[in-house]
C-alpha cells in the first residue's frame, strides 16, 4: 500500500511576472503559467490513473492550474470529476493578490471558465483576512489553519483507504508561502519572492525524491529557518506573519 499526497504550487500568475505586482486582486495564469502547467500535466502527471480526488485552494491562479493539470483526471469515469475548493489552502498574506473573490463572484468566474470545481466549502468570509478571523495573516491563524489542513487530508486519506483506494493519491494545488507552513519544511524558503517552491512545482514528501539526503531538520534548526525566512520576506518587500498581530496592536 503507498497512499500520496502530491502538493503542487501553482503555475506564475501575472503577480509574478518581473519584480512582481502583489497590487493585482486574485490574479490568473500569465501565458507562461499557462505553459509550465502543460509541461507538469506532460511530464510529472502524465499518469494520472491513480488520482484518487484533486483538492485545491480556491483563487482563480490555482484553480486555474488545477483544471489545466489534472485535466485527464478530471474528464475520466474512474476519478473525481471535480476539484474541490480547500478555503484553508489559500495564501498567507493580506495583500490584494492574495485576497480571494467573493464566493458569488468566484462562482460566475467557475462557470465562465468552465472549470470543474466544487465551491461547496467556499463560504462566505472565506476572503477575510481581518485580525482575529480564521483567515488572518497572522502567524498563529496560519498555524493553526495548516494545522486543520492537515488533519483534513489525513482523515481523508483514511477515509479513501478504508473504501478500498489502498493506493489513493490526493493532489493540493497551493501556494509557496502557505507549503510552508502546511509541510513544516523551510529549506530554501526565501530562494523566490515568499517561497522555495517553484512556480508549478510538485512535492509528494518523500525527500530522497527531492535529492535531499539528509533526514528533516529539527526544531531548533528549523525555529532559525523560519526567523531567516521571516527576515528575508520582509526584505522582499513582502508581509511577514510573525508581525502582523504586533502591528495590530501598536495601531
Amino acid at each position: 500500500m503507498l497512499s500520496v499526497i502530491h502538493c503542487v504550487r501553482h503555475g506564475e500568475g501575472f503577480h509574478n511576472v518581473g519584480g512582481g505586482c502583489y497590487t493585482i486582486p486574485d490574479p490568473r495564469l500569465s501565458l507562461t503559467g499557462e505553459n509550465q502547467c502543460e509541461s507538469l500535466r506532460e511530464d510529472a502527471f502524465r499518469n494520472q490513473s491513480g488520482i484518487s480526488l484533486i483538492l485545491s485552494s480556491p483563487m482563480c491562479r490555482a484553480l486555474q492550474t488545477a483544471a489545466l493539470v489534472f485535466q485527464p483526471a478530471l474528464t475520466s469515469a474512474l476519478q473525481s470529476e471535480r476539484i474541490l475548493a480547500f478555503p484553508d489552502a489559500q495564501e498567507t498574506s493580506s495583500d490584494p493578490c492574495d485576497i480571494g473573490s467573493d464566493p458569488e463572484i468566484l462562482r460566475r468566474i467557475v462557470g465562465k471558465e468552465k472549470w470543474p470545481v466544487d465551491l461547496s466549502l467556499v463560504t462566505d468570509g472565506w476572503n477575510q483576512k481581518k485580525a482575529g478571523a480564521r483567515y488572518s495573516p497572522s502567524n498563529d491563524a496560519i498555524r493553526a489553519r495548516a494545522r486543520d489542513a492537515r488533519l483534513f487530508l489525513r482523515a481523508t486519506l483514511r477515509e479513501l483507504v478504508s473504501n478500498g483506494d489502498d493506493d489513493a493519491e490526493i493532489v493540493l494545488v497551493s501556494h509557496g508561502g502557505f507549503m510552508h507552513y502546511l509541510t513544516g519544511d523551510r529549506g530554501d524558503a526565501y530562494r523566490h519572492p515568499g517561497t522555495g517552491w517553484d512556480n508549478c512545482e510538485t512535492r509528494a514528501y518523500s525527500r530522497w525524491r527531492r535529492g535531499r539526503d539528509h533526514p528533516m531538520y529539527g526544531k531548533e534548526v528549523q525555529g532559525k529557518l523560519f526567523t531567516t525566512e521571516m527576515e528575508c520576506w520582509q526584505g522582499q518587500g513582502l508581509q511577514r506573519p510573525d508581525e502582523v498581530d504586533l502591528d495590530l496592536k501598536v495601531g
